[in-house]
């Protein structure tokens, strides 16, 4: 826990009043996020603490933790210590260390307990020493920080500018980029100091002591700790309740000042203090008691010195140092050859105690060479044991081991290898490729050096970085046999890059091996993720039954064996297959279940692009507010998870979402995020970002522009019809675009594109209605277009039928025909959210039917989905309950809830409650 010390901090004034401000916000139910950042010394743990102290006196949860380096070996240690040692005691939180489930699946248990706790009593979370965050923790605050911004959580973080690269470090950043408050803490005025100095001493101070204290760049620890060495040494007195210096023998550094201290303990209580300096965590009385040799009840006398000296503090359970700088300082004063012997005595004491194999390792290293070989041990097997859940921490530690073992050292290649795979696992990726190039230049055997392939292939893959993966993946398959499990894998993974690199037939080859080879040798992943690239293969050249067949399949396939292949999650491709055949409610089952087995399995991967499939439903269906708001959940979990290129086909669903909803200046922003993506080597297929450019290109600049932009796309349909498949609407989108800018080919190739789709796959009415669309359009023969019309009504797609009734009615000559077609295709404009045609038919039907009205209540500025979900959250309903309510995932619930914020322009679930009150009371 974070102790509590009598004085408050001085010359924090405007610190305070924000903390107040924002600990307020929470009691009233608004969420937040506050770090605390400074050097070391600079007060960020006293104001933390008194952060703490106020939190308690407004009776609200307080979950205090002071992060320790060590906590990256435990994953979920941090946050879980925390939430376990609430104030008041709860146990709400007590599965948290007995949760043996996988990371994904405790982590949205773990967002639904802090949502119902938070709906009982306002939490705040603080975490000093922050930095030290252990991996599973950050990526679980990066998850819940957000997410959790509607309810009455408040998260305090504390932490010091280095070490740079820590996870705790980089989460901490990604949360201020996303908005969360930074509170830099600077040095002290030299009023401050002088009331830090008179609070150590306990009486006013004169010249003599603020002179001296002004030297050290107001920083309040070494502050504290020189009046602390004044003291404790007789070189200041007090007359007339004024103190003064009086001593010569002033200290010169900070390691002076606790020398000097130190000098003032009795010999037993400095050399317990010493010998306590070698653990960098709290540690128990009956821990440096065996350390220095004797009994636990003879070291209690000892540490009561230690404290009153304000050296250490007794946390309730252990011990520890009063500051990080003060245990360092201490352990400075003891010679080389001691800390030695103290470390191996350490290392022995942690194995007894069965402490972590980090901390063991830690202290071998440290005894000196004799233990080296035991430590790298250790390491490789804490890597191992957090490598599933924390593989930046698990590369880490392999990185360790390997400096110990040093560069020639025996063993080293299977632990380079490891480490590769663990980095690009992590998507360190610069980390991997450097030590991959060296490593292979160093030369491996045939089989190391293809697993290690495999490793970057597989996380260039993952990364976006479709051709770097091809090409890794085919340097392994040159070292594989050619027939094992090994070359299953490649090519599976040689498959899916080469469907991003637009080399269909390779992609088909290669998925094809992959399938066959896998189920030969039993890796049966292989075979299943082969059997998806597949599928996506035909749905690019619109076979959309072959697709169908292939995705279903590797389902089968997976739902039989389980395992791996069950966690490639082929039910992702089987779902856009029968969206792809108008199978909307089958696609919906595929997609609820897939989500389920994702949970079940601790995929957190896959969360991403289940919201994008989700949302290409959604928009097939014309439900534009929540596929908006599916694909805007998929950018914020793919941005927690650090899945940037899954991020990028979201930005481009998005961007042509919000020119469907004419929402234009949301779909620039859009796209400049989705292209600070692509600016890092990210690449995706044409179909999602040309398609979103030429789009936005279109609506803003006019049809050439677009007709450059999509250039691509049009030379390659008749070989690669995707874009029409996937939605039969942007056929006539393509032809309009193609008319506008007077291309008559390309319009000609629209349209024999889409009537080839329809004959390869008959009895689809939505292909069939968009050959005729685009023939009828582009003949402007209106019996062809009333032949669309006809087979649109055959659909479950009311927006293409709306498209085609809009264009009939402006070819027909029958004005009562004109104005009926009209009149529904605004209806299904206007329930779809399809609000660009709406303004543009009403415009034709001579202006909106109630011009110029206000709104009746704030909520009428709400979609029907988002209305949906205010109401329910109005009933004191959390968002995982209201996730279960309306059968959506608790991120697009967040989705939603953001944008009823920003919409009403209010902050928290009690504000929203409010508002829906007024609303029912006052009616219109």
């Amino acid at each position: 826990m974070i102790s509590v010390r009598p004085f408050p901090p001085v010359g924090r004034d405007r610190e305070l009043d924000l903390i107040r401000r924002a600990l307020t916000d929470t009691a009233n139910g608004a969420g937040g996020c506050l770090v605390l950042s400074g050097p070391p010394g600079i007060g960020k743990s006293h104001l933390l603490r008194a952060a703490v102290r106020i939190a308690r006196d407004r009776s609200m949860t307080v979950a205090p933790r002071r992060a320790f380096e060590l906590d990256r070996a435990v994953p979920l240690i941090t946050l879980a210590s925390a939430l376990r040692e609430c104030d008041p005691p709860t146990d709400a939180f007590a599965w948290l260390p007995d949760e043996s489930g996988h990371t994904y699946g405790t982590l949205e248990r773990l967002r639904a307990t802090l949502e119902a706790r938070a709906a009982e009593q306002p939490l705040v979370v603080a975490i000093d020493d922050a930095h030290w965050t252990d991996e599973v923790s950050a990526l679980a605050i990066r998850q819940l920080v957000p997410a959790l911004t509607s309810s009455a959580v408040r998260w305090l973080f504390a932490r010091r500018p280095q070490p740079a690269d820590t996870p705790g470090q980089q989460v901490l950043d990604w949360l201020i980029r996303e908005g969360a408050e930074e509170l830099p803490l600077g040095g002290l005025t030299d009023a401050a100091v002088g009331e830090l100095c008179a609070q150590v001493l306990g009486a006013e101070v004169d010249s003599t002591v603020t002179a001296l204290a002004g030297s050290l760049g107001g920083i309040p620890l070494p502050v504290a700790q020189l009046m602390t060495s004044l003291r404790v040494t007789d070189q200041v007195v007090v007359t007339d309740g004024v103190a003064s210096v009086v001593g010569t023998a002033l200290p010169s550094s900070f390691v002076a000042m606790i020398r000097q201290v130190l000098d003032q303990l009795p010999v037993e209580a400095r050399r317990m203090v010493q010998a306590a300096s070698v653990f960098d965590r709290p540690f128990g009385v009956d821990e440096v008691a065996r350390l220095v040799g004797v009994r636990a009840a003879d070291v209690v006398p000892l540490v009561e010195q230690a404290t009153v000296a304000a050296i250490l503090v007794d946390e309730g359970r252990a011990l520890t140092f009063v500051h990080e700088r003060i245990r360092a300082a201490v352990y400075n004063t003891i010679g080389e050859s001691i800390a030695v012997v103290l470390h191996r005595e350490a290392a022995a004491i942690a194995r007894a105690d069965g402490r972590p194999p980090m901390e063991v390792a830690g202290h071998l290293v440290q005894g000196g060479a004799d233990g080296n070989r035991e430590a790298v041990e250790l390491l490789h097997t804490a890597a191992r044991d957090v490598a599933d859940v924390a593989p930046s921490t698990a590369a880490d530690l392999i990185l360790r081991a390997l400096a110990v073992l040093g560069e020639h050292g025996s063993g080293r290649n299977p632990l380079v290898a490891e480490a590769v795979r663990l980095l690009a696992a992590a998507g360190r990726l610069p980390e991997a490729h450097a030590l991959g190039r060296t490593a292979l230049r160093a030369g491996l055997d045939r089989e190391t050096e293809a697993l290690l392939l495999l490793g970057l292939a597989e996380a260039f893959k993952h990364a976006g970085k479709n051709q770097t993966a091809v090409d890794y993946a085919e340097q392994g398959l040159a070292h594989a046999t050619g027939s094992d499990a090994l070359a299953a894998r490649l090519y599976a993974i040689r498959a899916h890059a080469l469907f991003y690199s637009d080399d269909l037939d390779g992609a088909d080859r290669s998925g094809e091996l992959a399938d066959a080879i896998g189920r030969a040798c039993g890796e049966y992943g292989a075979s299943v993720f082969g059997r998806t690239a597949r599928s996506l293969v035909a749905q690019a050249v619109g076979d959309l039954n072959e697709a169908y067949g292939h995705a279903m399949e590797a389902t089968e396939t997976a739902d039989r064996i389980g395992g791996e292949a069950l966690q490639r999650h082929p039910r992702i491709w089987l779902a856009s297959a029968y969206t792809g055949l108008d199978r909307f409610d089958d696609a919906a089952r595929a997609l609820e279940r897939g989500r389920q087995e994702s949970v079940q399995l601790g995929t957190g991967w896959s969360a991403p692009l289940w919201h994008y499939y989700g949302a290409a439903l959604l928009t097939a269906r014309g439900q534009l507010d929540e596929a908006a708001a599916e694909a805007d959940a998929g950018v914020a979990v793919a941005a927690q998870l650090g899945s940037h290129q899954l991020a990028v086909p979201l930005l481009a669903m998005l961007t042509r979402l919000a020119v469907v909803r004419d929402e234009l200046t949301a779909a620039a922003d859009y796209l400049r995020r989705m292209h600070e993506l692509m600016d890092t080597g990210i690449t995706a297929a044409p179909e999602d970002v040309d398609w979103a450019e030429g789009v936005f290109a279109h609506a803003t600049a006019g049809a050439e522009p677009a007709l450059r932009r999509l250039t691509g796309i049009f030379d390659a349909l008749p070989t690669r019809p995707m874009l029409i498949g996937q939605d039969p609407g942007n056929a006539t989108t393509l032809l309009r675009i193609a008319l506008d800018g007077g291309d008559s080919a390309r319009a000609k190739v629209v349209v024999r594109a889409a009537d080839g789709l329809a004959r390869r796959n008959p009895g689809l009415p939505a292909l069939a209605g968009a050959a005729a669309h685009t023939d009828g359009l582009l003949r402007r023969d209106l019996t062809t277009l009333r032949a669309a019309i006809g087979h649109y009504r055959r659909t479950p797609r009311h927006l293409v039928l709306a498209t085609a009734l809009e264009d009939a009615a402006a070819l027909t000559g029958d004005a009562r025909q004109a104005r009926e077609w009209r009149r529904e295709a605004h209806a299904l404009a206007t329930a779809g959210g399809a609000h660009r045609a709406r303004r543009r038919l009403e415009e034709a039907l001579g202006g909106p039917a109630t011009p110029g009205r206000a709104p009746e209540s704030p909520l009428d500025r709400l979609s029907p989905a988002e209305r949906r979900v205010a109401l329910l959250v109005a009933e004191g309903l959390t968002n995982h309950q209201v996730a279960q309510r309306l059968h959506l995932s608790p991120h697009t619930v967040d989705s939603h809830l953001r944008k009823i914020f920003a919409k009403l322009e209010i902050q928290g679930r009690v504000a929203l409650a409010a508002q829906v009150n007024r609303a029912a009371n006052n009616p219109g």
